[in-house]
């Protein structure tokens, strides 16, 4: 049995297939992507490969807090990720702005010392830790 498509122009399409695959996971896994807290415990939720998964930890639990790309737009926050450390050797990173926040603010009423410390490591001048005040003074559950 021949096939009719020459060899070349399948690997292309089976590459063409394959990026639009990633692609739309890639989409699948942002928006499956949620933070939840309750009383200092968080349960973060996201999608490994093909499968949910969560990780379950407390606001105690958390190692070190890096922030790994921010944006600034009209004076808020476009982007804001973080890359979270805990002491069980679970990293994982935040990607939407709204859990962010929330992370900051639990760090800022549970854990004074971790949100001096991820303030502390932020490499810009005042008006981007005033900025960050201010989205937290304004920032609803």
């Amino acid at each position: 049995m021949k096939s009719s498509l020459p060899l070349p122009s399948l690997i292309i399409y089976v590459y063409i297939i394959y990026l639009l695959f990633s692609l739309i996971m890639k989409k699948i896994r942002f928006k499956a992507e949620n933070l939840e807290e309750l009383d200092g415990e968080f349960i973060f939720t996201f999608i490994r490969r093909i499968r949910k998964k969560e990780i379950y930890f407390n606001i105690n639990e958390v190692k070190m807090c890096v922030l790994s790309r921010m944006l600034i737009q009209g004076g808020t926050f476009k982007t804001i990720n973080f890359n979270v450390f805990l002491n069980d050797g679970y990293t994982f990173r935040l990607r939407k702005k709204r859990e962010c926040l929330l992370f900051l603010q639990v760090c800022r009423e549970k854990k004074n010392e971790l949100y001096q410390k991820i303030l502390s490591m932020i490499p810009a001048d005042i008006t981007v830790i005033s900025i960050i005040e201010k989205e937290l003074d304004n920032f609803k559950r």
